[in-house]
């Protein structure tokens, strides 16, 4: 089997083939899809990745992008060239100041709400959303405030005009506070609901959102997330950094993301780097049908 999938509703780009199935399967998905992104890379690589699953410039988008992290690099740096964050079809939202790093969630209620911190994969890259040992890390946006654990959070505070989530010194309403925001992102941007697969709406890194939350409020929130963009006929991407082998489900976090997405989850896609590719490459886990070859993502 063949496919390139850098823009889902491009029927040009994607080499069908005689496969009929295959071609049902990217039917269904050009009604609208759940996209689960992981895969041992670089954080450039899912820059490479959010890029273009956001959707070619030449079409018109309605696009949503929220970053857990990544707050060293400007939004335009997920989003396609030529795209600009500030643009009536784009909303930004950025949590990567409230939010922490799975690695700093370590013993806390909302790490403890995942899978036991020794079924998690050692990879120190990729770190787990539930917790692990606890260790040094250069992540910026990880806090050092010991009376600050990942369930208090205060991201229930105001929203400023650049879709940044501001603290108010309130934490009871996190989950709440993120769900709306982005929900109005949605509704500001898609507010005509034009075109299939217009509306992209993709989160840089939900295990970030985990660690802070906990896996309950989290898993409500990416379906709602899912559900809502499905509806309009959209595509969301939820990236979530992880080693993988061949098949993405062995490691117990994407395979606990699966399950908390459930019935929403439509692909999983693998993601990996080889010094023999100038650029990251894709394949598909398709659910219900099967799994694409390895492609450039160009």
């Amino acid at each position: 089997m063949t496919g390139t999938t850098e823009d889902p509703d491009a029927a040009e780009s994607i080499r069908r083939g005689s496969d009929s199935t295959l071609s049902a399967a990217l039917a269904e998905l050009d009604d609208g899809c759940c996209v689960l992104v992981t895969g041992d890379v670089s954080e450039e690589a899912y820059r490479v990745a959010s890029s273009r699953y956001f959707g070619a410039t030449q079409r018109r988008r309605r696009r949503v992008l929220a970053l857990t992290a990544g707050g060293t690099e400007s939004p335009e740096a997920w989003l396609p060239d030529g795209v600009d964050a500030a643009d009536d079809g784009a909303a930004v939202v950025r949590l990567d100041g409230t939010v922490r790093d799975p690695a700093a969630a370590a013993g806390s209620d909302a790490a403890g709400s995942g899978p036991d911190a020794d079924s998690a994969g050692p990879d120190a890259a990729a770190p787990t959303a539930f917790g692990s040992e606890p260790e040094a890390t250069d992540t910026p946006n990880a806090t050092t405030d010991p009376d600050t654990g990942p369930d208090r959070i205060d991201l229930d505070g105001t929203v400023s005009d650049d879709g940044t989530v501001a603290n108010d010194g309130a934490g009871d309403g996190d989950a709440a506070t993120v769900r709306t925001t982005l929900l109005e992102a949605i509704d500001e941007v898609d507010e005509d609901r034009s075109n299939r697969l217009g509306l992209r709406v993709g989160i840089y890194r939900v295990d970030m959102l985990c660690a802070t939350l906990g896996s309950e409020a989290t898993g409500d929130l990416l379906r709602e997330v899912s559900r809502t963009t499905r509806d309009r006929g959209g595509m969301a991407h939820f990236h979530l950094p992880r080693p993988t082998d061949e098949d993405p489900r062995s490691d117990p976090i994407v395979s606990e993301f699966a399950e908390l997405l459930d019935d929403d989850l439509d692909v999983i896609v693998e993601l990996r780097c080889r010094e023999t590719t100038p650029v990251p490459e894709e394949r598909w886990h398709i659910v219900g049908w099967g799994t694409t070859e390895w492609n450039a993502l160009r």
